[in-house]
């Protein structure tokens, strides 16, 4: 599809009245990361960058905290301009916390995208998704997609096909982006004298597998879809792409649990075990006993950046898959033509038998862990609706037996392992067929105790810090958050599969309620370090002023302090601009040397976005992140001799009046152009 731009034209009256070959666009994505946190704006950033690497596709925009406007979203009807931004590239992440607004269209309290310059709410943006270019929205926001909500949120499609979101709450994770778009692609790796293909996943696929790898207990991932054809969908160029549906009243919703089996209440322990994760030795004999499991005989380990692969593609309308990432050891197994595929015909197997075969399974082939906790049986649901909530269609798939871990948190006192590296999945199709599993936990190693605090210790210091010295920060919007403390319980957390670590973080586990302007947001799981020592340092940037502006090539002082109390010394600390890369090592610093962020469609600087990250002896990091704009000649612009230089290659010729015409083509109506 092409793309529609805004240009600033003057003078000159050129008339266009011939055809003109219509120019290829690739096709296009765009970001934005919301405030309130930094790893907002790294997950969209990755998930961009991603996609902009894939053939065919281009980065339109990935827009940071200050950048992203309300108008970007919301309808023109409702003064946006969501046809030239959002609406004007095929996918778009938006990566933020989720709050509440008052929706005057529907005339009630609604879940809402918040934004430097405002909040957008399902009213604004009424029939204005897909009427132009845009196909598939994904918005990483804590219970945005709640059932309250979610109807609303679905009169915005208008030839769109999906909306990705959450029912539930959703916790900060920077590599999420970067997984979902990583399973979407398609490539060719030349292995030996073989060429290898690994085969993509559908836009819903790997949503729920950068979800199962990344969220803790308790989360439920939820994609909207104008027809339940649009769940098949894969990003262009990688896959089937089902035509552009028409809207009605109708749409589909389906709904993905990560898996949650009940902790283990336990909240009197003054001291813990401390365990250190012992180093796996994930090398491939380790791995091909792994895939034994699951069906793999000759099939080349394949040696990757940070995981071990192996592929079967026999039926390739059921290519299998069996990840082993190095850093854990743990697995992540998918035949992808059956796991999270529409079946209105898959069923349920039941949870009595699914227990049975997922731990006869497991056993058989020495992947149940003999730390392995409660189990639970879990069924993703598929649901056809109207938007006055009237149902017509009600499936369920995907059974799944999970499984928790346990290990002792004191003396003889057990307590649960929470987070989503402690996670143990089997996924059963309706013959009892295993399409699907997730395992392998870090083996650990006691080497001590240490002191704990209260619940009301911890507590207050999340209420003093916020998401900074949480664990798994929780994507909402609040100013006033109230938990039981009777509720509270102690355990470890085990972060993703993906990532190092080096001992299990012992914590306490709040169920928080999270209000803004005294409604609502969400209720979540809060996870706060229970001993100081994995208490993470506070970081915050004390100069330049955030949102400040600057002279190019003037003098700017840096600086940042430090909570008191919290963190192990010796702290480093890494400066870094999007623009500029890594700027110093040093607490404090000056520097003249920032370039001008210039937009290249309107020449008009934009701001760098300046992050701290400190890091301190134990190997916790805490990041603050500010805006400034640097003003100055914008090096890009400076060989465009004219405003109707569309293309900006210095020159005024038949390609910007090819670009005049596909405007004109795709607005439908004749179009004058003045031009010096």
């Amino acid at each position: 599809m092409t793309i529609f731009r805004k240009y600033a034209i003057e003078s000159l009256v050129v008339v266009v009245s011939v055809l003109v070959p219509l120019q290829t666009y690739a096709h296009e994505v765009s970001g934005c990361g919301g405030c309130g946190a930094t790893y907002f704006h790294t997950c969209a950033q990755r998930f961009c960058d991603e996609v902009d690497s894939f053939p065919g596709w281009s980065q339109t925009f990935c827009q940071g905290c200050s950048g992203c406007s309300e108008d970007y979203y919301k309808s023109a009807a409702d003064g946006g301009s969501e046809n030239s931004w959002v609406d004007g590239t095929d996918i778009h992440f938006r990566n933020s916390h989720c709050t509440t607004a008052w929706d005057s269209y529907w005339g009630k309290t609604l879940s809402g995208i918040p934004c430097t310059d405002g909040v957008v709410t399902p009213g604004e943006v009424r029939d204005a998704w897909g009427d132009y270019d845009l196909e598939w929205i994904g918005l990483k926001c804590c219970s945005l997609l709640r059932d309250s909500s979610m109807a609303y949120w679905a009169t915005a499609m208008d030839g769109l096909h999906l909306i990705l979101g959450y029912k539930t709450s959703s916790w900060g994770a920077t590599n999420f982006g970067r997984i979902w778009a990583q399973k979407m692609r398609q490539y060719t790796i030349n292995f030996w004298m073989f060429t290898i293909t690994i085969p993509s996943q559908t836009v819903t696929q790997a949503w729920f597998t950068a979800t199962d790898q990344t969220q803790p207990n308790g989360t439920v991932a939820r994609v909207l879809a104008e027809t339940s054809g649009c769940y098949d969908d894969h990003l262009h160029g990688n896959g089937y792409v089902s035509p552009d549906p028409v809207s009605d009243s109708w749409y589909w919703y389906w709904d993905h649990s990560a898996g949650s089996p009940a902790y283990r209440a336990v909240n009197n322990l003054r001291a813990m075990y401390v365990y250190e994760i012992l180093e796996p030795a994930v090398d491939e004999p380790y791995v091909k006993q792994i895939a034994a499991a699951f069906g793999f005989d000759t099939e080349p380990v394949l040696d990757l950046q940070d995981v071990f692969m192996m592929v079967n593609v026999d039926d390739p309308n059921s290519p299998r898959v069996l990840e082993v990432f190095k850093a854990s050891g743990q697995y992540y197994y998918q035949d992808l033509g059956k796991l999270w595929r529409f079946d209105p015909k898959a069923g349920r197997y039941s949870p009595d038998r699914a227990e049975q075969r997922a731990r006869g399974f497991l056993s058989e082939y020495k992947l149940l862990p003999s730390d392995a906790g409660p189990s639970d049986v879990e069924y993703d649901t598929l649901v056809e609706q109207s938007a006055s909530g009237d149902k017509r269609t009600s499936l369920i798939q995907n059974t799944c037996a999970i499984y928790g871990r346990e290990i002792l948190g004191s003396q003889e006192q057990p307590v649960s392992v929470a987070g989503p590296g402690a996670r143990l999945k089997v996924y059963i199709g309706p013959n009892g067929e295993i399409m699907g599993g997730m395992g392998n936990w870090r083996k650990v190693k006691q080497i001590g105790t240490v002191d704990t605090m209260t619940s009301e210790d911890a507590w207050s210091l999340f209420q003093k810090y916020g998401n900074r010295v949480a664990i798994a920060p929780v994507q909402a919007e609040w100013d006033q958050t109230n938990t039981d403390l009777k509720t509270a319980t102690q355990g470890y957390y085990e972060r993703e599969g993906r990532t190092f670590q080096s001992e299990l973080i012992p914590c306490w586990i709040f169920q928080a309620e999270y209000y803004a302007n005294k409604n609502l947001v969400t209720t979540a799981d809060t996870y706060i370090p229970a001993a100081a020592r994995y208490v993470p340092p506070v970081v915050t940037i004390t100069s330049p002023e955030d949102g400040s502006t600057h002279a190019y090539g003037k003098s700017i002082t840096f600086d940042c302090t430090l909570e008191r109390g919290l963190g192990t010394a010796p702290f480093t600390y890494t400066w870094q601009s999007n623009v500029d890369g890594v700027l110093s090592s040093e607490k404090s610093f000056s520097t003249s040397l920032l370039n001008v962020n210039c937009s290249a469609e309107d020449c008009v600087p934009v701001p760098h976005r300046i992050s701290v990250t400190v890091t301190d002896a134990r190997g916790l990091q805490s990041t603050d992140a500010i805006e400034l704009t640097v003003k100055g000649p914008c090096v890009e612009c400076e060989a465009r001799p004219c405003s109707c230089d569309l293309n900006i290659d210095g020159q005024m010729d038949l390609e910007d009046l090819q670009a005049v015409a596909t405007i004109l083509l795709d607005a439908g109506t004749p179009f004058i152009v003045p031009c010096e």
